[in-house]
């Protein structure tokens, strides 16, 4: 049986049966006020009960153990986003793959998720009218032992609010809403750039210790001729002391490249919601990823003229629209303000039933606003959206600033890539030579690989042209925030 507050409907129940056993006659007038305290009572049945939620961290370290991107949930969301199922599991994995994992296991995100649908769940109470309340009264009075005559009345009281007080905390509410679901966009926005970012650190750094090793080797190979020249008496201790300090350099250096890589892969886990163990099995196609970064870098960058990526950035930018959300909500609270300058009047009509008389009456009350203090709260409002006004302006001048320093970078670092091209292209003339005179006798092995060893310097040189590029077309995607490099995914409008 479900409960009310005030009475349950057993005990209703027997205090009807009672009245009813002690008078005979009684008319449908007198019975009347009695049903409706029963349906009064009956209507605590509609009550939502107090559930309880106790949180489990220990199931919170088995669901986080528990992701997987072979699990049936992750396969029922990427067909959701329009992939076949001859598609899944991926084979190849790029850009797109990893922000859709992202999405689906980050828990970032669903707390942001939730602080929005919160805000949806304020906007529905906004609307709401005020309160109202009822009352009854019954009792009898007695005389000598008996039952005289009955007394019964009621009544019920309701606030009408001035100046559409309801309508302008509704449209507060609503734009607080739209500031709860751009936070969930940036939030959405802001993980995909650091996984951006970190993603491009961690192939940039595989790119390093590749070309490491290749040094390491050659290093480690002229220090053993070198020994042995040292053991027959042709090399001094000096010359073999330099080759063992060279090559204990450029193994600290791959030692620290490679600590820096299992940093950066444990950094990349976290930021898609994966165990470690499980983001370590994503076979990820670094040049693939490199290859796309690089070109749409170059693409997108080098025909944009300043006011089209300026246009852009105005447009599209998140922080903008939410500074323009929080103009938004400063104003609705200004016109709040305004609006309480003007008293709400409540209502409270009454009946009763005495003796045979009927009386009616009507109350009506209202609370006396004090000027002063009416003042005092507009003009902090008008102060607050003149503030959210300033915020608006301060960023704008910022990202037209931003995309000036972006295209100017670009300019720069495209000259870069363009001069490293041509040295590269030396390089590996001077690889083919130096091979050509080693294979005819004209060098020996140590100084052929000595040669290669300096000529490494050039190809480092050149991956830091490629990836400095890469950095200004992921600055691009900061500064104007579009998906440039993923053009397919929707990031702001998708809920």
């Amino acid at each position: 049986m479900c409960k009310n507050p005030l009475l349950e409907y057993n005990e209703l129940s027997k205090i009807a049966l009672r009245y009813v056993t002690q008078f005979k006659k009684i008319t449908y007038m007198s019975l009347r006020p009695y049903l409706i305290i029963v349906i009064f009572a009956l209507s605590g049945c509609s009550y939502i009960p107090f559930d309880k939620k106790d949180i489990d961290t220990q199931k919170i370290i088995e669901v986080i153990k528990e992701s997987d991107i072979h699990s049936e949930k992750f396969s029922e969301f990427l067909l959701s986003k329009g992939f076949a199922n001859s598609e899944l599991p991926f084979k190849n994995w790029g850009l797109e793959e990893l922000i859709y994992v992202q999405e689906f296991f980050n828990p970032q995100l669903k707390t942001a998720k939730m602080q929005w649908e919160f805000a949806q769940a304020n906007e529905a109470i906004s609307i709401l009218y005020p309160p109202s309340s009822i009352g009854l009264e019954i009792g009898r009075e007695t005389t000598n032992k008996e039952l005289t005559k009955k007394i019964f009345g009621g009544g019920f009281t309701f606030t009408f609010e001035s100046a559409d007080k309801r309508l302008i905390r509704h449209e507060l509410a609503l734009n607080e809403s739209q500031l709860a679901l751009l936070n969930f966009q940036i939030a959405k926005w802001n993980l995909r750039t650091d996984l951006l970012n970190q993603l491009f650190n961690y192939i940039e750094n595989q790119e390093f210790i590749k070309l490491t090793k290749t040094e390491l080797r050659l290093k480690q190979s002229v220090m053993n001729m070198m020994k042995k020249r040292f053991d027959v008496g042709i090399a001094s201790q000096i010359d073999l002391d330099r080759k063992i300090i060279m090559l204990g350099k450029t193994n600290k250096e791959l030692l620290e490249l490679q600590m820096e890589q299992s940093i950066m892969r444990n950094q990349l886990a976290s930021l898609v919601g994966l165990d470690t163990q499980k983001f370590n099995l994503i076979p990820l196609n670094s040049k693939k990823i490199t290859s796309i970064l690089d070109e749409i870098t170059v693409l997108y960058l080098k025909d944009k003229e300043l006011l089209v990526l300026q246009e852009i950035s105005l447009t599209k930018r998140l922080d903008l629209r939410k500074a323009l959300s929080n103009y938004a909500i400063a104003e609705a609270k200004l016109k709040l303000e305004v609006a309480e300058q003007y008293p709400d009047y409540t209502f409270s009509p009454a009946y009763a039933y005495e003796f045979g008389t009927k009386l009616w009456s009507l109350g009506v009350d209202s609370i006396l606003k004090s000027t002063n203090r009416n003042k005092a709260f507009i003009n902090k409002a008008e102060k607050f959206r003149d503030l959210e006004a300033s915020k608006v302006d301060t960023l704008q001048l910022t990202t037209i600033n931003d995309i000036e320093a972006l295209q100017l970078n670009f300019l720069n670092k495209f000259d870069d890539l363009r001069y490293s091209n041509q040295m590269i292209e030396i390089k590996n003339r001077l690889e083919s030579q130096l091979a050509e005179r080693f294979k005819k006798g004209l060098v020996d092995r140590m100084e052929f690989e000595n040669e290669m060893i300096n000529l490494i310097d050039i190809s480092k040189n050149h991956h830091k042209a490629i990836y400095n590029l890469i950095r200004i077309g992921l600055m691009a995607e900061r500064v104007l925030q579009e998906p440039i490099f993923t053009p397919n995914l929707k990031m702001h409008n998708e809920k």
